[in-house]
């Protein structure tokens, strides 16, 4: 069979079967397997291993790259809208994780219209009576049960039979994990996570910051902790369970404070989705410099309508610039502390609501903020890859592994050397069928 490399590679199919040969990285170990080799077929990884050992396979076409292969990335944190999915693989990410959308969009999100990532929804997240997402008007909250569940952005519950309900009625919409947010009362709270795990239903958690209503939220992290939720999203609610210990979570928590937290998070079982991309922005008066993200230059409507949401958000929040400080140095520092107790860290970026994170391409500036948190650039990529398809339960993804789905990245340089060569994007394969650089902007461009 033949021989081509990445500027020379041909239209291939998903069903031919392709050794990929490369610097390989799995997504599991720390260090990279330099002159390494991964055998595709039928969507699916069928072998990986030392180049030596599987270029003897006849029928394979082998592709050789001069760059590095890993797995397809993973955003354990988005609320996704249909025009954004194709910017989402353009940049490597072949998965993500919706954290919020009513069933209506979840339905458009899971029967796009062209290119589009994998897509894990949570459908409406679960809300007390007290909110946030009343601020949008008639139509966007709902209660369980009035029969309009399919246009709500949340489900409304006041009582633990309620929050069942609701848990009951979103499982039967075949979401993939529950989403309980910031004014749920402890009693409900409970009531909707034991309904979960009885269903098998994994919940993942915002229980506000600082720059939210963290300091107004019922549930603390300690206390969702206790009651096993799988991943708790923007380190939020240790702000609140700092401040119910006695410390002013604004300022400096003290190190055996953060000690504690963290290792309660571990003991759990629990994953942080830290989304330091989230913080920064809120923190300045400077907007991030994008210049060299996956599609930072890319134009038309999708781009024009985020960057109008970005800045609205942006100036909006010049008031609380102190406290999206203090909420992201304590999210990257129980990061660190979470990885070094062997915990499990994720990456996700609550594209677009958190200002200036690029669909696909935020992904990308988040593992980077990782690295500056003092992660290292292998425990910054397990973030979106081997460490996130264990948070969301799918031994199939985000790993270079024999049975894993062939969704691979192909980058310039070795990023487990330098995380920001992720961001040479040379080719992104998505369940074995190659997509190039080129065919991704005509499909943005279309």
């Amino acid at each position: 069979m033949p021989t081509f490399t990445l500027p020379t590679l041909p239209d291939l199919s998903p069903a031919t079967p392709v050794l990929w040969r490369g610097r390989v990285w799995t997504g599991v170990e720390d260090a990279p397997l330099n002159d390494g080799a991964v055998l595709t077929r039928a969507g699916r990884i069928e072998a990986v291993g030392p180049a030596t050992q599987l270029a003897a396979l006849e029928d394979a076409v082998t592709v050789q790259t001069d760059g590095t292969i890993l797995p397809g990335l993973i955003d354990l944190h988005v609320h996704a809208r249909p025009g954004y999915l194709p910017w989402f693989v353009a940049a490597g990410v072949t998965t993500v994780r919706d954290a919020c959308n009513s069933l209506e969009t979840v339905a458009a999100l899971l029967n796009p219209a062209g290119l589009a990532p994998r897509v894990l929804p949570s459908g409406p997240l679960l809300d007390g009576p007290d909110a946030f997402f009343r601020q949008f008007g008639p139509g966007a909250v709902h209660e369980p049960g009035d029969g309009q569940e399919d246009s709500a952005g949340a489900l409304i519950v006041r009582t633990p039979a309620q929050a069942e309900r609701a848990v009951a009625f979103l499982a039967d919409q075949g979401v993939t994990h529950l989403k309980l947010y910031e004014a749920l009362a402890p009693d409900v709270y409970a009531a909707a996570t034991r309904a979960a795990a009885r269903l098998d239903l994994p919940v993942m958690t915002d229980l506000g910051m600082l720059t939210t209503r963290g300091r107004a939220a019922q549930v603390d992290a300690r206390q969702a902790l206790a009651l096993g939720v799988r991943s708790i999203e923007h380190a939020s609610g240790f702000a609140l369970a700092a401040t119910r210990a006695g410390f002013d979570p604004a300022g400096e928590l003290s190190a055996a404070l953060l000690d504690e937290l963290a290792a309660l998070t571990v003991q759990a079982g629990t994953a942080l989705v830290p989304t330091l991309s989230v913080f920064e922005p809120l923190a300045t008066d400077t907007p991030p410099d994008q210049r060299d993200l996956p599609l930072a230059g890319q134009g038309g409507p999708v781009r024009e309508s985020l960057d109008a949401q970005w800045q609205a958000v942006h100036a909006g929040t010049r008031p609380i610039r102190s406290l999206a400080q203090a909420d992201g140095r304590l999210a990257a520092q129980l990061a660190v502390q979470v990885a070094r107790l062997g915990g499990r860290v994720g990456a996700g970026t609550d594209t677009p609501a958190g200002a200036f994170t690029l669909p696909g391409g935020g992904l990308h500036a988040e593992l980077e903020r990782l690295v500056q948190a003092g992660l290292t650039p292998a425990q910054a990529l397990r973030a979106a890859t081997g460490t996130a398809a264990d948070i969301l339960g799918r031994a199939d993804l985000g790993r270079v592994q024999p049975g894993a789905v062939a969704d691979l990245l192909i980058v310039a340089g070795d990023p487990t050397t330098d995380v920001r060569a992720t961001r040479d994007v040379r080719l992104v394969v998505q369940g074995g069928r190659p997509l190039s650089p080129a065919a991704l902007r005509a499909t943005l461009e279309a």
